[in-house]
């Protein structure tokens, strides 16, 4: 039974090698291997060639090493797979959360947007349903403001240069930092993981002609996209309200209201919207679809019972 078992193990190992090596130029070169090796091992013990026996024999013992020098690059791929395959679960539960986080800091951004616009189609309805998020509808600052969202580490220059704030995302903190009387509302804020993690730092200026800007934050937000083309800047202007992303490295893009501008934000951070919501909405019709069904059986069987 143990025989059997390691048997199928082996076969097992064997076959997603030769399926994973499939179609590529290493799968000829392990061929060669399997058949050339055993046939020389075989017929230089029958034809009792005692040397080179013993230097196949030799070369056998070196055949785990050999396999690793030359395979290198293909072990490094299945191991990479493997790894891929094994962490599948915990990438999912962990990307849910990421979203979650996400679009928590989405809401806080437009919020925070629409109260510093003084545009009166601005508002965004979710201020109304949590309670918490009110201020964009009834307080509005007559500011600009600079806000760049990293998808990776890469603004450590402009982190380094700016004031540190290591603070958790809200819409009170921000329209706080940008406020006209604070002395960090001239110049950006960077936002790391959903926190923000410095202000008042000076992004560069854009080096195209025709795609400098007449305002000075839509010409660092522009500069900035130039020299860092996976963030997502967003600028309201103080002169005209206009709320602005970059969309395409080098170019802003006017929103025309907060559910355009979620839509954007989702889209820019790979945020899959109302994901969340439309699963138990599904769930509660199986479940009313069933409760109706069950009801009505019950109706039936008592109809039943009078006649």
């Amino acid at each position: 039974m143990g025989n059997l078992f390691q048997v199928a193990i082996l076969t097992v190992v064997f076959y997603w090698i030769l399926r994973f090596l499939k179609g590529t130029p290493s799968i000829l070169m392990l061929g060669v291997l399997i058949i050339l090796f055993p046939a020389l091992y075989f017929f230089t013990y029958r034809l009792n060639l005692q040397v080179l026996h013993w230097l196949i024999e030799r070369m056998l013992a070196l055949m785990p090493v050999f396999l690793i020098v030359v395979f290198k690059d293909d072990i490094r791929r299945i191991l990479a797979f493997l790894g891929k395959q094994r962490f599948r679960t915990f990438r999912r539960i962990t990307s849910a959360n990421k979203q979650r986080r996400l679009l928590a800091m989405i809401d806080e951004l437009i919020d925070c947007s629409c109260a510093f616009t003084a545009q009166p189609h601005w508002v965004w309805p979710k201020s109304s349903e949590t309670g918490t998020r009110g201020k964009g509808k009834n307080v509005r600052y007559n500011t600009g403001a600079l806000i760049a969202i990293e998808n990776a580490p890469r603004l450590n220059e402009y982190i380094e240069k700016g004031v540190r704030v290591e603070a958790r995302l809200s819409s009170l903190t921000l329209q706080t930092i940008f406020y006209k009387g604070t002395p960090l509302h001239d110049g950006g804020v960077i936002i790391r993981n959903g926190e923000i993690v410095a202000a008042a730092c000076q992004f560069p200026a854009a080096t195209h002609l025709e795609n400098r800007p007449i305002h000075t934050r839509h010409n660092a937000a522009i500069g900035l996209s130039e020299l860092v083309p996976d963030i997502t800047v967003i600028v309201v202007s103080e002169e005209t309200g206009n709320v602005s992303v970059t969309t395409v490295p080098g170019r802003l893009e006017v929103m025309e209201n907060p559910r355009h501008f979620r839509n954007v934000l989702c889209n820019r951070l790979g945020v899959k919207e109302n994901s969340e919501k439309d699963k138990p909405r599904k769930k509660n019709k199986k479940r009313e679809g069933l409760w109706k069904r069950l009801l009505n059986k019950s109706q039936n069987w008592k109809n039943s019972a009078k006649k």
